[in-house]
């Protein structure tokens, strides 16, 4: 499968997120960015297949059975008008189509951070390649994925 990093920021372990739900992988392995761009793009081909009302979080199925949620901030379900999707449930996506353009500013004064989830939900396991650095939108090498 051909992943890419769905945002900018500094990537770090699942389990050092600051949700105690994402960071126990009870939702499934995954990892946090701290957010610093303002775009999420598709890192996997798919279908959008869950989108919430204020656009705090998505998910994707991949065109090979690969399901993932994009969840953007902590307790950020709340915030009205902070975040623009550009798909809806159904639509297809290709890799780095824009998916939802959020305001970093906003979100970390409104709910003191800005760290965003990428979780795995069929019980994937994930190893990061990259840990605690910088890493750009669309960057290629950044988890190894294991069925």
């Amino acid at each position: 499968m051909n992943f890419v990093s769905p945002c900018e920021g500094k990537i770090f372990n699942i389990e050092k997120f600051s949700d105690e739900i994402i960071a126990s992988k009870a939702m499934g392995d995954g990892f946090g960015v701290v957010l610093s761009g303002n775009e999420i793009v598709a890192p996997i081909k798919g279908e959008v297949k869950v989108l919430y009302p204020t656009g705090h979080a998505i998910c994707l199925e991949g065109d090979d059975g690969t399901q993932l949620m994009i969840h953007i901030g902590i307790d950020s379900f709340s915030i009205q008008g902070m975040n623009v999707a550009h798909v809806k449930v159904g639509d297809k996506v290709d890799v780095g189509d824009k998916l939802i353009t959020t305001n970093v500013k906003e979100l970390i004064e409104k709910t003191g951070n800005s760290e965003t989830a990428v979780v795995f939900l069929n019980g994937e396991k994930i190893t990061l390649l990259q840990d605690d650095v910088d890493i750009k939108c669309l960057q290629e090498d950044i988890i190894k994925i294991e069925k």
